[in-house]
């Protein structure tokens, strides 16, 4: 019944801040020495940020009633447009300044679709604000706003290894790099997605509901992140010289960690939504501690081992948020079963493994297709798949589909 409330007074926090930040970036690149044509693109840039910024408080409204398909199609269109855009760059040989322009085609796209559908489906804005009710959403977000600061745990080493080694070993990284933000954008929306559904089981003392859904998300999760780190063990340099360029093959073993490191985010990703649901704080202190362990472990380890150091503790600070956001889920929230659910994904991505130990050197794609359905139907052939996962997937893809939580019990 306030929806339309907090819709009002968040869009107007976000857009005095987009366009806040919008004018701070827009500084830096007017005093940097850059060239023109750069100039001019990051200036675009900026604009696309801030118009991301402004279709966020719709896409809220939108995954506070869970309606995950909503997104999830609006997604595909998205990547349609930058696709679209992308292939039109490389055709008419368009340079930077073109593809600036993607975020902005993207973020106008978001925010009509989801303005209109927020405004017909859910909540108008009523351009009615309270300031009272401003003031409190900044106190009550003061530790999300930390929370957020302490997350760039994952991106200090970009920043950091240009000082200590080449530009060559940068580009290396970088490159790798793609790879992880391509793969962590699924468990990102899967979070966000959760978030709401544990904040809604917890508030109203569903433990049984909140233990059913972290089980069965985590499982999923489980299943598709061993075979990921698998797959890149053998397919790293592969991939790196068939999707960019054979000079970037000794980027492979910096990839295969990154991707160990994103698959750890997939199967901590439940658990990550339900500690920042329920004890901020809490998750707060324990991203603190990645942050200051992994700053360090960059400043002591890059300047001698180089990127793939910066690789491997990208890895091991996953593994510690994993670690401390489990343990303290399972102490002070509810108690889960995880370890039960690793032994037959790992069983299934072992033999999926020998068979792209043995043909890794034919098409790459042919390869990891194949690879793909041996691991799935080895899934299938140990019992993997319960009645649940049909009922689930039913629900996901046919959004006025109404689902028992007794379906979803395996």
């Amino acid at each position: 019944e306030h929806m339309s409330k907090y819709l009002t007074n968040y869009l107007f926090i976000q857009f005095c801040l987009g366009l806040g930040f919008m004018l701070i970036m827009a500084g830096f690149v007017y005093s940097a020495e850059y060239p023109q044509h750069v100039k001019n693109a990051l200036y675009v840039a900026s604009v696309g940020l801030f118009l991301s910024s402004m279709s966020l408080p719709f896409r809220s409204v939108i995954v506070s009633m869970q309606r995950l398909t909503i997104t999830a199609r609006i997604n595909f269109f998205n990547a349609l447009i930058n696709v679209s855009m992308m292939a039109l760059a490389i055709a008419f040989r368009q340079n930077v300044f073109f593809l600036a322009f993607i975020s902005v085609a993207v973020s106008v796209f978001d925010i009509l679709i989801y303005g209109v559908i927020v405004h017909k489906k859910f909540a108008r804005v009523s351009f009615a604000l309270d300031k009272a009710f401003i003031r409190s959403l900044f106190i009550w977000n003061t530790p999300f706003m930390l929370l957020t600061f302490f997350s760039i745990y994952n991106r200090i080493d970009g920043l950091i290894l240009p000082h200590f080694r080449s530009f060559v070993e940068t580009g290396y990284y970088t490159a790798a790099y793609k790879f992880w933000d391509a793969l962590a954008y699924f468990p990102g929306i899967l979070g966000i997605t959760l978030y709401p559904f544990f904040a809604h089981a917890i508030s109203r003392g569903l433990l049984d509901d909140a233990r059913n859904g972290l089980e069965t998300y985590t499982r999923y999760m489980i299943a598709i992140a061993f075979p990921m780190s698998v797959g890149a063990f053998f397919m790293a340099e592969r991939i790196l010289i068939d999707i960019i360029d054979p000079e970037f093959a000794p980027a492979a073993p910096a990839l295969w960690l990154l991707i160990i490191a994103v698959s750890i985010l997939f199967i901590y990703t439940p658990v990550n939504s339900l500690i920042i649901s329920q004890l901020t704080r809490t998750a707060t202190k324990v991203t603190a501690f990645t942050f200051f362990f992994n700053l360090i472990l960059n400043i002591l380890l890059i300047p001698k081992f180089g990127f793939v150091a910066a690789a491997a503790i990208t890895a091991l600070s996953e593994l510690i948020q994993a670690l401390g956001y489990t343990y303290f889920v399972k102490t002070k929230i509810v108690k889960f079963q995880i370890f039960r659910n690793m032994f037959k994904p790992l069983a299934a991505s072992i033999i999926m493994g020998a068979f792209l130990f043995v043909f890794q050197a034919h098409n790459l794609w042919i390869v990891i297709a194949l690879g793909g359905l041996i691991y799935a139907t080895s899934l299938f052939i140990l019992g993997f798949f319960h009645k649940s996962d049909w009922e689930l997937f039913k629900a996901a893809v046919n959004v006025k589909k109404e689902l028992n939580p007794e379906q979803t019990k395996p």
